[in-house]
């Protein structure tokens, strides 16, 4: 029992090892914080981390004998590292998948966009300092408006069917050049600090790191897959955070 015990619990300790390293891959440069909470990387990961953490050191547990010749038990083990790791790269190139890649302002809110709602040959009519998906968290774009009618009824047709503008990087655009609408589409902060005055003292920091005044900045809703959210926008339209939170009334 003590043979058993010590194999398990140092297979325990390397899969946690290898845990914290694919937490600091993930929620570092693919969920950076909020975006765990908003695109669902947390759930994701923990499955992840449930594999890792339980697959390997149960099956540990199990194989761990004493009486097996060195040979089989290191034949044994290897077998388990096999399924581990497998079951692990599997779970992160999931977690990769379903990464947000964009935070697309489209009309009067913003969408957030992982890269799995991106067909490849819709990329390839996207501008083309837009063509890469990114790998370090979301970049902020915009997504324009069709300018005829017929895709104007394509993208309608495309929305019915749970495809959104945003979705479409042929229709994605420099948010530089479209910050001024967004500015003027947002709602002042302090309606937000009204219905949720809690959300004080986390907008104070992400103002005081983007060095503006709180009391100038106004907020766009942030459609998420796992939950609704804000955008934060200094003076001419610049986004300088997110929150986790319910989305602003509309001005």
């Amino acid at each position: 029992m003590k043979f058993r015990a010590r194999a398990t619990v140092m297979h325990l300790l390397g899969s946690a090892a290898v845990t914290l390293l694919a937490a600091w891959l993930v929620f570092y440069y693919w969920y950076p914080s909020p975006l765990s909470q908003l695109a669902g990387g947390a759930t994701l990961f923990m499955l992840v981390v449930a594999v890792d953490l339980v697959l390997g050191p149960a099956l540990t547990a199990v194989v761990a004998n004493p009486n097996k010749t060195r040979v089989h038990l290191v034949r044994d083990i290897s077998v388990i590292f096999a399924i581990q790791i497998v079951a692990l790269v599997y779970g992160l190139h999931t977690v990769a998948v379903a990464r947000p890649v964009a935070i697309a302002f489209e009309v009067d809110m913003f969408r957030l966009v992982s890269a799995a709602e991106i067909e490849a040959e819709e990329l390839e009519q996207a501008p083309p300092a837009l063509r890469q998906l990114s790998w370090r968290g979301p970049v902020t774009l915009a997504a324009i408006n069709p300018s005829n009618e017929k895709e104007q009824f394509d993208t309608i047709q495309l929305g019915l069917a749970g495809i959104h503008l945003a979705a479409l990087p042929r229709y994605w655009r420099n948010y530089d050049d479209h910050a001024g609408q967004a500015w003027q589409r947002a709602s002042p902060i302090a309606k937000v600090l009204d219905q949720q005055p809690n959300l004080k003292g986390e907008i104070g920091k992400i103002a005081s790191r983007a060095q503006v005044d709180p009391t100038s900045l106004r907020v766009l809703p942030l459609l998420a897959r796992r939950a609704e959210g804000m955008v934060l926008l200094a003076p001419g339209g610049r986004v300088i955070g997110l929150l986790a939170a319910t989305a602003p009334p509309s001005p």
